[in-house]
């Protein structure tokens, strides 16, 4: 079966022909750059992320501190634990 000319294709090979040949090159290193910046974050955001939760206060595991206070509620001022290092004990 012969194939009918397609009017688009004509149209969409002559426009590609009028295209410069470094356009063709700054589309693929941008393709690329992508491709390689969407590897890393796949690779390193869900750690990252993770740690920002812990860092702010996300749920505790079984390996690191527990919580002091309930979560839900605000604690009064002296229930605020202290963090902070007497001096002589480092």
């Amino acid at each position: 079966m012969r194939e009918k000319e397609n009017s688009f294709k004509v149209l969409e090979a002559k426009w590609e022909a009028g295209l410069p040949p470094e356009l063709e090159r700054r589309v693929s290193s941008q393709t690329t750059n992508f491709t390689v910046f969407g590897r890393v974050v796949e690779l390193f955001m869900p750690n990252a992320l993770q740690a920002v939760a812990h860092i702010i206060g996300g749920a505790a595991d079984d390996d690191g501190p527990q919580g002091v206070l309930s979560p839900g509620r605000r604690p009064e001022p002296e229930e605020w634990p202290d963090w902070r290092t007497p001096p002589g004990k480092i």
